[in-house]
């Protein structure tokens, strides 16, 4: 069932949507390739049902920060798998072509799905309960419910899809030209409008042993071709307190960017469980995240992040699946460890200094990065699942380096949110979904505050809304919302800590409607 991407074909193209038609599969009908964009926040990045994102079939990065403006951080992003099976070592990726198709492995070892039109990308909106996702949200394949039954929106935006590498014909190209795995994957992508998580974009990655095969040491991999800007001036690095990977510009200046270029990271947020044989240790975790649902596994640990492996002028990218696994390993493509040469030791962690000291092993040069950043390792037997669960974050400073500084900071506030099981996500903006009869924008409380507020504002109808913070000169200090709203009851939570006292305005903006309140900061 070989497959020949021709863009040729078909391409169509929404605001949101794009599906590109490539195949056929054996001679039987086309198959539909589909690209939806998250963008509910300051982000918008494109996931594909081939396993790849943060790009477009044009070939185009896909990751835009801010959005609107056309600049783009991430070209190309992916997740990999690689496991011992029997004699032989199986990788499956999703590189700058994939390896996966929608669909599924049926009891019988064969994939299903590709032709189906409900494998697809659902995509769903706090709120909107008349859209057809909602109405056919696919619980069947895996995709979360709420306590009631009903489709459950893990953020502002929800987006819920089912891959599988079972395609043998379609594991052709490097470094993954292997048998498949028979791995199912179930990704759940999501991302809140309220302004502490503006820059920030969840994934869940469901990864599903569906052979009859164990995988023996098993390993995840986050993939991404990361040009922030230009592709050919950055540096990148890992936090290891943090187990944040990171890209940032290696000079204050980027020809897209300009003056203090942005940073873009990775932050793992859960990893594979492995057992530790020890009835002392257990693992505790929400499933799905943010529900009340709280599993403890005894004897379990989770793993850690075992490896950060950077290709470019001086590092090659794996030719084949052997070095593709050395990769996973935390190797160098012969085979051979990586030495910290600051330290003299063996490590899996490379650039684990500080570029914002100087201190450590640091880049000491520009290129263009691609980082393989991968968790394991483990053992899989058939029918056993693991997540993994991470956060694309992004965030700009007053150089270059302080954009470190600034990722660094974000992170450790996403962080703060996953371990409180998402709840100061959750009651950062609140859609009811009942409909008011006007518009409306009310007084924030608390007033005076510090640093933090909550405005609410009510539509009648769904459209275009911006609320904005104004100083007294009449200076724009914060938008706090720019985007399409439906109709119900907002509630958004505005931190001022970056303010200082005094007084301040809040603009409501919609189709037919004003309203300007005041504020007071009080420090």
């Amino acid at each position: 069932m070989r497959i020949i991407i021709s863009f040729l074909l078909t391409l169509v193209l929404s605001a949101n949507w794009t599906g590109v038609t490539v195949g056929p599969l054996s001679g039987n009908s086309p198959v539909t390739i589909e690209y939806r964009a998250m963008e509910i926040n300051n982000i918008r990045a494109w996931f594909c049902s081939d396993g790849s994102f943060n790009t477009l079939p044009s070939g185009n990065a896909g990751f835009e920060w801010p959005k609107g403006f056309g600049r783009y951080a991430r070209f190309v992003s992916g997740i990999w798998l690689g496991a011992k099976v029997q004699n032989d070592t199986l990788i499956t990726h999703a590189f700058y072509d994939a390896q996966y198709l929608p669909g599924y492995i049926d009891s019988n070892g064969n994939p299903q799905g590709w032709n189906d039109p409900d494998y697809r990308i659902y995509s769903i909106i706090k709120g909107d309960t008349l859209s057809q996702d909602y109405l056919n949200w696919p619980s069947s394949q895996g995709a979360y419910l709420n306590s009631s039954g009903k489709p459950y929106f893990l953020g502002t935006q929800t987006m819920f899809y089912s891959i599988t590498d079972g395609y043998a014909d379609h594991h052709t190209s490097f470094p993954g030209n292997t048998a498949p795995l028979k791995a199912q994957i179930l990704q759940t992508n999501w991302a809140y409008s309220a302004q502490d998580l503006k820059d920030v974009i969840f994934t869940e990655f469901r990864i599903i042993n569906r052979s009859n095969m164990t995988w023996h040491n098993a390993y995840f991999g986050f993939w991404t071709d990361d040009d922030v800007g230009d592709a050919g001036d950055d540096g990148t690095g890992i936090d290891t307190l943090r187990n944040l990977t990171y890209v940032y510009n290696f000079d204050n200046f980027d020809p897209q960017y300009g003056e203090a270029p942005p940073c873009v990271g990775t932050l793992l947020l859960r990893s594979p469980v492995r057992q530790t044989g020890n009835p002392g240790d257990s693992v505790r975790y929400y499933h799905p995240p943010g529900s009340m649902n709280l599993v403890t596994k005894q004897g379990s640990a989770f793993t850690g992040l075992t490896a950060f492996n950077v290709s470019g002028n001086q590092y090659e990218e794996p030719g084949d699946y052997a070095e593709a696994f050395r990769f996973f390993e935390g190797k160098q493509r012969t085979g051979q460890p990586w030495i910290n040469p600051v330290t003299g030791q063996v490590t899996v962690k490379l650039y684990s200094g500080d570029p914002v000291t100087g201190t450590g092993w640091i880049n000491l040069g520009s290129e263009e990065r691609r980082v393989m950043t991968s968790y394991g390792n483990i053992t899989m037997i058939p029918g056993d699942t693991q997540s993994l669960i991470v956060a694309q974050l992004i965030a700009r400073g007053s150089n270059n380096k302080n954009s470190i500084t600034k990722l660094r900071e974000l992170s450790d506030y996403v962080q703060s949110v996953y371990d409180k099981n998402f709840q100061t996500a959750l009651s950062a903006e609140f859609v009811s979904e009942e409909i008011p009869d006007k518009f409306n924008m009310k007084q924030n409380y608390p007033n005076p505050f510090n640093p933090i507020t909550n405005i609410e504002y009510e539509l009648p109808i769904s459209g275009r809304v911006e609320l904005k913070i104004f100083d007294i000169a009449g200076r724009l200090v914060h938008t706090l919302v720019d985007e399409f709203k439906t109709a119900g009851s907002h509630l958004v939570s505005f931190n001022a800590s970056d303010l200082s006292s005094g007084v301040y305005f809040y603009t409501l903006k919609t189709a037919g409607y004003t309203r300007t309140l005041r504020m007071v900061v009080l420090k």
